[in-house]
């Protein structure tokens, strides 16, 4: 399905604003609507250094590191109707301010702040939408909520979507040119379930007229799965049978995609090659599945697609795996 909306959870912070300047970058070529939205949780206590503080005075010295989260309420606490609402407005006050500058560079953007669980209430808030993508910070030391750490996690697990995870952007003085897509880097592992992410990420390229780049490792555990089912083939090349497997897959791939794709074999293990290719290429966006055959993107802690996340310095979008999107048909 092509992307159309895009869903951007914000908690009050620099570092999950960070994600924007991306967002746009992307939003821009493929003319999607870009949706911010802010899950005040009334389990925590708002900190002076929450960004849409009433008053800048309150906000701690810039020389004092802030605290990585904000303390949670007694649970006993109670919230009055007259504090959730001015707590509502003010997340509602900031969100307005960062969707301003979208709908000046011509993208169509809105906003909606109200009290619930973040943890929760983004995956449904984009399932009843029809959200196409969800752009999330890979952590956060600010909360609305709970923190975006913990939400892009239960995100990742949860979503029937496909989930942009951007890093914090190493260089804010860029402009929108320099932060252009300018290569698509869709890894594979030879299964129909990665294949998944050619979708999206042919729409991406081809609307962001940038390079169109087909990556499949060969070492690694792909490596080690090919010497085990052909551990039986006395007197034959395991690894030249592997390669040439994968070039004519990888050229199969390419066919039906049509031009402008092109195609890498990496004889590296899945992680440096694709880590690798993303560093040495101009603007690039790694696109991947969340669950493929040989684990190319198994999802789990310490997992192929946990350590991309987490390492790389260029934007990831995970496309779920075929279970998590019939669960978003069905709902």
């Amino acid at each position: 399905m092509p992307i159309s909306g895009i869903l951007v959870p914000l908690d009050g912070a620099g570092i999950a604003a960070s994600v924007l300047p991306t967002v746009a970058s992307l939003a821009r070529p493929i003319r999607a609507a870009v949706h911010l939205f802010a899950a005040v949780d009334l389990q925590k206590r708002e900190i002076p250094s929450l960004y849409y503080s009433d008053n800048a005075d309150d906000r701690p010295d810039p020389a004092t590191p802030p605290p990585d989260t904000a303390p949670l309420n007694p649970s006993n606490a109670r919230t009055s109707g007259t504090e959730v609402r001015r707590r509502v407005e003010r997340a509602r006050a900031y969100l307005a301010a960062l969707a301003t500058p979208l709908q000046a560079s011509g993208i169509e953007s809105s906003y909606k702040a109200h009290a619930g669980d973040p943890m929760t209430d983004i995956v449904k808030l984009a399932r009843r939408k029809h959200f196409g993508l969800i752009a999330l910070s890979p952590h956060s030391r600010y909360a609305i909520g709970r923190g975006l750490g913990s939400v892009t996690d239960r995100v990742l697990h949860s979503s029937p979507i496909p989930v942009l995870v951007t890093p914090p952007q190493a260089d804010p003085t860029l402009n929108a040119a320099d932060r252009a897509i300018q290569t698509v880097i869709v890894a594979l592992d030879g299964s129909r379930a990665a294949e998944a992410a050619l979708g999206p990420g042919s729409q991406i390229a081809e609307a962001s007229d940038a390079q169109l780049l087909l990556l499949r490792a060969i070492g690694g555990r792909a490596r080690e799965t090919a010497w085990g089912e052909g551990a039986e083939r006395v007197g034959r090349d395991i690894d030249a049978d592997f390669r040439g497997a994968t070039t004519r897959y990888m050229n199969d791939v390419a066919e039906r995609i049509g031009p402008p794709s092109s195609t890498v074999i990496g004889s590296e293990d899945e992680v440096s090659e694709i880590l690798g290719a993303s560093e040495s290429l101009p603007s690039s966006l790694i696109v991947m599945v969340a669950q493929g055959q040989s684990g190319i993107t198994k999802w789990r802690l310490g997992s192929i697609t946990d350590r991309i996340i987490r390492q790389s310095k260029r934007p990831v979008i995970v496309v779920p795996s075929a279970m998590q999107q019939r669960r978003q048909v069905a709902g």
